[in-house]
């Protein structure tokens, strides 16, 4: 073979290996966009515009979908528990044991700040009441003082200096 010959086989094996590197290229892209179409068929199925009919399980890996039920699960619990009033059938159906056992907690203790509340502005609206009587009763204490030592000094004394009540004197001490 001549030097010619060799030149016209090495043309024609680096076409070869362009056409092949080509097609195996393009399967990779065409792979590749196969990959990408479906991607972009997970995003839509599992994004907050997604179609109802969108079914993630079929259009995702498992691992995605997995993590995209637990997230639907706790954005349902968070809504049921943010929810006034509160949806505990919701939270029951959504929310994890201990979520809903925090969640029980959390409304024990606002059940038990409500009662202690009311017991405190009871305490507060007795403890103003007697402090009103106490205060009406010192008063009345003041007024009856005041009076029986005005009868005292306008009351008649006897020689000895001694007051002399009569029914009159006697009526004013004791009201």
């Amino acid at each position: 073979m001549t030097l010619r010959g060799y030149f016209g086989l090495a043309i024609i094996a680096l076409i070869l290996s362009l056409a092949a590197a080509l097609a195996w290229q393009s399967g990779q892209a065409s792979k590749y966009r196969k990959l990408d179409v479906g991607h972009r068929a997970c995003i839509a199925a599992i994004g907050p515009k997604a179609r109802p009919d969108a079914i993630p399980a079929q259009l995702c890996d498992p691992a995605i979908t997995r993590h995209w039920i637990a997230s639907s699960r706790a954005a349902a619990c968070d809504q049921a528990l943010s929810a006034r009033p509160e949806d505990t059938h919701g939270a029951r159906a959504s929310c994890s044991t201990p979520v809903q056992t925090l969640a029980a907690q959390r409304n024990a203790a606002r059940s038990d700040l409500e009662d202690k509340t009311a017991e405190l502005a009871r305490e507060t609206g007795s403890r103003k009441a007697a402090i009103a009587r106490a205060a009406a009763d010192a008063s009345a204490k003041a007024e009856r003082k005041v009076r029986r030592e005005a009868a005292d000094e306008a009351a008649v004394r006897d020689a000895d200096g001694r007051t002399v009540c009569d029914a009159q004197c006697l009526r004013i001490r004791t009201r």
